[in-house]
């Protein structure tokens, strides 16, 4: 009910204006219709009439479209009779004030307006009276797309008037118009571009001659209001054009940067209460920035993760903000599969807006610490005063973001001296004031929209400057200049003390939220192992203390920085220390700092005491435990009594697992808290070290989270239970002695799951979730699944085969549960199953030619594992002869060509199908018989068309293993010749030419597969000589990347020459020495090199190739020529042992 009467009050008062003025013109015609000439009353009797007209129509019309026509026509004649175009006709005056009311009350009343907008522009542009232009702008707000192109070139080319007033009318008129053509669907045009480059150029030039500032000496209070939203409203007009505009705003970022930095300093003079403006200067880009700046983005992202064995990424998470993406609770499987992306780039860039949202709370121009204003008229002025120069604040704020969102990053870097602090004296060191940068404006503004805004556009550009901020360092320096490492090492310690001081000082929950964002997207992106100690001492405190801040937001903000600070992939010692890492656990963690501690004065132990939880939260937690222990769950009370899930005592450094669990525990927590503090226990899971001893805890939190009422809760707990679940198989399989204790709590740790995750597959109705618990049974490892008991295990399976074989399931479901299944498939139990792996290949079949691309890779995967099942040697076989007959009869003829046509089908897909279409096939040509030649030669010329053509380097690295696999079925030489040549051929070029390291090695390491010199044929001598100029273009490296591979190259190569020789027969032996002899100096130093330094158990090969050549000197078949041959081969490649 309040809101219709709001606009019922406010239409009324728009309708007593427009009232008041229709009685000002009607007085002001009869005055002038009494003192007119006899010539001009039928002008006069012409506007009365046209006003009665008005008068007698009722907002509900329909009226002609003449009504604005005849108004125009009527105002043209008036302008005539009032001498031309001047302002001094009062009658004019009061027919414009009329106009204007009429258009905001009843702006239908005129139907067709194009007329009455014609007369009005070109008054405007013969003059920009004020009067005119109010009329204008409000015939504006409902021009149609279509027309406003015409009207903005004409609006572009005029002159910005002298008078305040009608400057700021005309800057809202043209806002107005490019705003209409900024359609959400639609690019603005070249000529629009054009126009709306040369309206930015004349805001500029009046920005930076001053003009504007030189208005500040106004009379009255209203002029200086006016002057101020000036100001506002054209750098928001700017800022619309730099986000539309991006080759302007690169081309005129020195000059857009300027001003938005001059504008962020507005404040007023404390005895006048006037506004202080600054004439901007362009911002110069630091020299660095085309030598450091790299304009990929994603190169910023997993640069520095861990890869985990079985080829599997160990992912440290991105920051993100998937509850946002969702209205009410309302979700959508777009927006959960999007859950592993990159959320970090939608929870910074979510609020463009931030700052206009935001409560105007704390407008206190002191700082952060809000003051009382007393009553008084003089005070209020003042405060709406400083309301206005908040508005050009933030107007400056995003102008600022829109130019560097439309800068490339090589670009952006450049400037980073002006947004981010010095932490060396400032201008001292070539930078410019300390109160200009963001992080300074988000400490000291004084009011928390600004501040809010600030800390935000910080956040964004942080976000991605991880190659950018890995050059800092703070190792010795010499002593006549400053390195960059070293002045950008300064600028990194700066940033992390401001945004402390803000988390220290700062009481507002919006500006705690965005610092505490920022703070976690400069822990991603910053190389501590490379920076001095004491950091994350100075910054932590603070963020525990915010861990249990009154406020959600907040909370979820100071997790979030934990979660950055956790998931680092190297700890550095006082990372380790301040997360909760064990300290048996940090032998391994990376602690090379060798720079002085940032806060030397402070014992470490104290240090480490402030990280600590107190006794009384330590007290809170046995309590808990003796609750939990006294009341068993309903889970619990259904799990065997063999099964022992204890729940171990939390050390007390370990404040950040505790606080977490405690959090999950309750049931008061809000859904995005709980999210984050899944997220918090997923990044844990990367050192697995801060779980490992209390897997009990763990797994009843997790079963909470999976039966939790929040959809975003039960699709992170699934997550978190799939990083856990990698990362427990993962350090099981790097324990050399694995403990029956610890195998027996992982397999505890899954038998209290799996009822869990059979109940949340049953009870979610999105494919998201059902797909990542599949997923997270995958990773199940094979000591747990041998150990299951036998009721468990067939239950598991049949789970997964009734998911992969549900026609009514949605495919990324099935996907997943085939995938589950491919990954079981290599278990020793199942692999000897054929039934079961033949069951397995019959559902990827299913999948493998699916419309989703998701699905399609994850059953090529499927596919590709099954393979390897299938040419897995057999545990109760030792013959190598009965092993390979066997291996042959593992599967039928019929299903194995199927899988060969499938895994064809696959290496024409997708770069990532194709990766593992083509290990499935080159795993299943191996087992093809050799009567198969059609298939044989189909598939082999699929797997050389993948090696020769353009793609991923993974592709052909793949294909490369693929054919080393493939050539251990002899079938394949006797199939065709010419298919053998081309085989050869290619190889050829790959080990000399390809590009990539990585491609070169497996393309090497098909020859070590070749045991019969019958079968490499009349290429032994090209083969050969690309192995030689192989070895010698090793050392010629295009790009630093591959400078990690080249010893593995060359070991390859130099165990590829060894293997050669070893099958040489005599008459390969002439055309050998020949092409050593070209390649002598380098194959002899590279040979000696690999052979010193490869690793024992390799090293057979090279040491004795040499005897094994001398050996073959007693040979009584050789000739003369062939004797001189070998003796020289056998002295060129001969080792000292």
């Amino acid at each position: 009910m309040l809101l219709p009467l709001l606009k019922a009050n406010e239409q009324f008062y728009l309708m007593d204006k427009e009232r008041k003025a229709y009685d000002v013109l009607l007085q002001t015609i009869n005055s002038r219709a009494r003192c007119s000439s006899s010539a001009e009353q039928g002008l006069y009797q012409r506007q009365l009439q046209f006003l009665r007209d008005i008068e007698i129509q009722t907002p509900a019309g329909p009226y002609g479209a003449n009504t604005a026509a005849q108004l125009a026509h009527l105002l043209t004649e008036e302008t005539l009779v009032s001498g031309g175009l001047g302002d001094d006709s009062l009658n004019l005056s009061a027919w414009l004030l009329w106009l204007n009311e009429l258009l905001l009350s009843r702006k239908q009343q005129l139907g067709e307006t194009q007329p009455m907008l014609e007369w009005l522009l070109q008054r405007v542009e013969h003059k920009c009276a004020v009067d005119a232009l109010r009329c204008l702008l409000s015939l504006l707000e409902s021009l149609p797309v279509g027309t406003a192109s015409t009207y903005f070139s004409r609006l572009v080319a005029i002159q910005m008037p002298s008078s305040v007033e009608a400057a700021l009318l005309l800057v809202l008129c043209q806002d107005k118009l490019f705003s209409t053509l900024c359609t959400p669907n639609a690019e603005l045009q070249v000529q629009e571009l054009q126009q709306s480059s040369q309206l930015a150029n004349s805001l500029l030039q009046m920005h930076y001659d001053g003009r504007w500032t030189r208005m500040t000496a106004a009379e009255t209070r209203q002029q200086e209001e006016q002057l101020t939203m000036l100001v506002a409203h054209s750098l928001q007009l700017l800022q619309k054009i730099s986000a539309q505009h991006a080759d302007y705003a690169q081309q005129h970022a020195p000059e857009l940067l300027g001003m938005a930095l001059a504008n962020v300093r507005c404040r007023t003079d404390g005895e006048t209460v006037k506004a202080i403006y600054q004439l901007p200067h362009r911002v110069h880009p630091a020299q660095q920035s085309a030598v450091y700046g790299q304009d990929d983005e994603d190169l910023s992202i997993g640069s520095n993760q861990n890869t985990a064995a079985a080829g599997r990424r160990v992912k440290s998470r991105k920051m993100r903000s998937l509850t946002k993406q969702r209205n009410n609770g309302n979700i959508q499987e777009s927006t959960g599969t999007a859950g592993h992306g990159d959320r970090m780039h939608l929870l910074l860039l979510g609020n463009n807006d931030y700052g206009c949202r935001t409560p105007s709370g704390g407008d206190s121009e002191g700082g952060c610490t809000p003051t009382s204003d007393g009553a008084g008229q003089q005070l209020a002025g003042q405060k709406q005063q400083r309301q206005c120069l908040v508005k050009v604040r933030v107007a400056a704020l995003q102008l600022l973001g829109a130019v560097t969102k439309q800068l490339p990053r090589r670009t952006l870097y450049g400037y980073w001296h002006v947004l981010f602090p010095s932490g060396s004296g400032g201008a001292a060191a070539g930078g410019r004031e300390t109160k200009d940068h963001l992080l300074y404006i988000g400490a000291n503004d004084g009011n928390v929209r600004c501040r809010a805004l600030a800390l935000q556009l910080a956040a964004q550009l942080l976000y991605g400057s991880k190659p950018y901020l890995s050059q800092a360092s703070c190792a010795l320096a010499p002593s006549n200049y400053t390195p960059f490492a070293m002045s950008l090492a300064s600028s990194v310690l700066e940033a992390y003390r401001q945004l402390t001081g803000i988390l220290e000082r700062e009481y507002a929950p919006p500006v705690l939220t965005q610092c505490l964002k920022c703070l976690a997207v400069l822990v991603q992106a910053t190389p501590f192992e490379q920076l001095q100690m004491g950091i994350v001492y100075e910054f932590v405190p603070h963020v525990k203390m915010l861990t249990r801040h009154v406020d959600t937001s907040v909370k979820v903000s100071a997790l979030l920085v934990m979660e950055m600070l956790v998931a680092t992939p190297r700890l550095t010692r006082e990372m380790a220390c301040a997360v909760g890492l064990p300290p048996n656990e940090r032998r391994a963690v990376n602690m090379v700092h060798a720079s002085p501690r940032l806060n030397a004065h402070q014992d470490p132990e104290q240090q480490f005491q402030q990280l600590c939880d107190s006794e009384e939260e330590e007290g809170e937690e046995t309590e808990a435990m003796s609750e939990a222990a006294a009341v068993p769950s309903a889970e619990q009370e259904v799990l065997p009594p063999s099964i022992v899930l204890p729940w171990n005592r939390i050390p007390r450094n370990s404040w950040l697992l505790r606080l977490v669990l405690r959090y999950l525990d309750c049931p008061a927590s809000a859904a995005p808290l709980r999210v984050e503090c899944l997220q918090v226990l997923l990044a844990m899971a990367t050192h697995f070290g801060l779980l490992r001893e209390h897997l009990g805890r763990l797994a009843d939190v997790l079963c909470s989270a999976l039966q939790d009422s929040s959809w975003d809760v039960r699709l992170y707990g699934a997550r978190c239970l799939d990083a856990i679940g990698f990362q427990m198989t993962r350090h099981a399989m790097e324990q050399s002695d694995p403990r029956p204790e610890l195998q027996q709590q992982h397999l505890n740790f899954w038998l209290r799951m799996l009822p869990a995750i059979y109940g949340a597959y049953t009870d979610a109705g999105e494919a998201t979730l059902r797909s990542s618990l599949c997923d997270a049974l995958s990773n199940m490892g094979g000591n747990s699944f041998e150990r299951l008991p036998q009721a468990q295990r067939t239950g598991l399976l049949a789970f997964l085969l009734g998911c992969s074989s549900d026609d009514a399931a949605d495919h990324l479901v099935r996907a997943a549960a085939v995938r589950a299944l491919a990954v079981y498939v290599l278990h020793p139990t199942l692999r000897d199953d054929l039934v079961f792996v033949e069951h397995a290949a019959e559902l990827a079949l299913r999948l493998i030619g699916d419309s989703q691309l998701a699905v399609r890779i994850k059953a090529a995967w499927a596919l590709g594992n099954i393979s390897d099942a299938l040419v897995a040697p057999i545990h109760a076989v030792s013959d190598p002869e009965r092993q390979e007959t066997q291996e042959k009869e593992r599967i039928s003829q019929a299903l194995l060509g199927r899988l060969i046509e499938a895994a064809v089908g696959a290496c024409g897909d997708h770069d990532k199908v194709r990766a593992n279409g083509v290990r499935a096939l080159g795993n299943l040509l191996r087992l093809l018989p050799g009567d198969e030649h059609a298939l044989m030669q189909r598939g082999m010329t699929k797997l050389l068309d993948c090696v020769r053509a353009a793609g991923s380097a993974k592709v052909k690295w793949n294909a490369c293993y693929a054919i080393g696999n493939l050539v251990r079925n002899r079938a394949v030489f006797s199939t065709s010749a010419s298919l053998a040549g081309t085989l050869f051929a290619a190889l050829s070029q790959l080990i000399v030419q390809h590009s990539n390291f990585k491609v070169r090695i497996n393309a090497t390491a098909v020859l070590l597969q070749i045991e019969q010199r019958a079968d490499i044929g009349v290429h032994y001598a090209t083969m050969w000589r690309s192995l030689l100029a192989a070895i010698e273009r090793s050392n010629a490296l295009d790009t630093f990347e591959e400078y990690n591979h080249r010893d593995g190259l060359q070991q390859q190569l130099c165990l590829a020459l060894a293997h050669m020789l070893g099958r040489a027969r005599p008459d390969d032996l002439l055309s050998c020495r020949d092409a050593l002899e070209t390649h002598l100096d380098v194959v002899s130093g590279t040979w000696r090199r690999v052979a010193y330094r490869i690793v024992p158990e390799q090293a057979a090969p090279l040491f004795t190739c040499g005897s094994l050549l001398q050996q073959r000197l007693g040979a009584h078949s050789l000739t003369a020529e062939q004797r001189s041959a070998l003796t020289f081969l056998a002295g060129a490649l001969r080792l000292e042992s």
